[in-house]
């Protein structure tokens, strides 16, 4: 007699039982140090992407009172002072990194900081000043 090749008894189930108690990302007695490494690194890369996005707002905010030739610097010192404090939280986070990636700190999650950080400026000005506009270039 034959047995079929997807019968109940030799199906293996697709999901560990560890995933179920434990979310993605939480430290948990099952999972591993690549994956504690993982984590911590994925929560500083979305705490830089906030940091961006708060940078380029305060940029504007603060910038619109300023004379134009004064918002270019401001806001880039705004952005590298949140920057350092980023790197300031992201080291008292305790992400449990090799000596050998200490870099890890500083390069993860910048170019998506600097990306939402022109995005947000840019943005935030646009809303600030609306009656700039096509009509006032031409």
């Amino acid at each position: 007699m034959a047995r079929h090749p997807k019968k109940k008894g030799d199906e293996k189930p697709d999901v560990d039982d560890n995933t179920k108690d434990n979310p993605v990302g939480s430290p948990g007695p099952g999972q591993t140090e690549e994956s504690k490494i993982k984590g911590g690194l994925d929560k500083l890369f979305w705490l830089r992407v906030g940091m961006g996005v708060l940078a380029g707002s305060l940029s504007a905010i603060i910038g619109s009172n300023q004379a134009e030739s004064s918002r270019v610097g401001l806001g880039f010192g705004i952005m590298i002072i949140l920057f350092i404090v980023s790197y300031v939280i992201a080291k008292s986070m305790k992400i449990p990194i090799l000596p050998t990636d200490k870099k890890k700190l500083i390069t993860t999650g910048y170019g998506s900081y600097f990306l939402m950080f022109i995005f947000c400026w840019i943005l935030v000005n646009t809303l600030i000043h609306p009656e700039v506009g096509i009509a006032t270039v031409r």
